[in-house]
């Protein structure tokens, strides 16, 4: 297993410093650090993606922080590469948002939700709840949720195998449930980032 995209990630700040990120510089990081997560070549696809991605972030996590600051000072990551007994380049959620006690997790796609995405989305979110949970030693005793937004669809939400769908219209009902009520910030993130893993081959519902 290629070992060297295990703990890589395209971009990490605190949630304050991404919302004083211009898209355009934002950008330029993730492609940049694009070929420290993947061997495989950046797509014009995945860069649209993005650009959606940020202007939901963007717009959803404001939201947040108007209502309470301490969610500024959690940490969000971006392509980040977990270990995985299933692929050799390990698995990469979209985003993660970091926090003393809590990991949030946000697939994006670009088009309406199908049931062949319901139903990747849902075996991803088995998968990372594994990974994390169960292998990733520094978030042993954390507590993890899912979510997934379609960026073309509006006032949709769903409740599917654990995981949250909605549109990006409806951030603030996936709020607590990425970030928790009280908001803390985690006190060693790039010590997160580079956690060890303990390996476990049954896998937990």
């Amino acid at each position: 297993m290629p070992e060297k995209y295990i703990d890589d990630f395209c971009f990490c700040s605190s949630v304050f410093e991404f919302l004083d990120t211009p898209k355009k510089e934002w950008l330029k990081a993730m492609k940049e650090n694009y070929p420290f997560v993947t061997p495989h070549e950046l797509s014009d696809a995945q860069i649209t993606a993005w650009k959606d991605e940020y202007n939901v972030l963007e717009k959803g996590l404001s939201a947040c922080v108007n209502k309470n600051r301490d969610y500024g000072k959690l940490s969000i990551v971006f392509e980040y590469v977990l270990w995985d007994f299933d692929n050799e380049y390990g698995v990469r959620p979209d985003v993660l948002i970091l926090s003393k006690d809590r990991v949030g997790i946000i697939e994006f796609k670009t088009r309406p939700f199908s049931k062949e995405d319901h139903i990747y989305i849902t075996s991803q979110a088995k998968k990372y709840r594994h990974r994390l949970l169960h292998n990733h030693d520094r978030s042993k005793g954390m507590k993890l949720s899912v979510a997934a937004i379609s960026t073309s669809m509006k006032d949709y939400y769903e409740i599917l195998g654990r995981v949250k769908c909605i549109s990006p219209d409806r951030f603030e009902d996936i709020r607590e449930s990425l970030m928790g009520r009280y908001p803390k910030a985690h006190e060693d993130v790039y010590g997160w980032i580079g956690s060890d893993y303990h390996f476990e081959k049954t896998i937990t519902k």
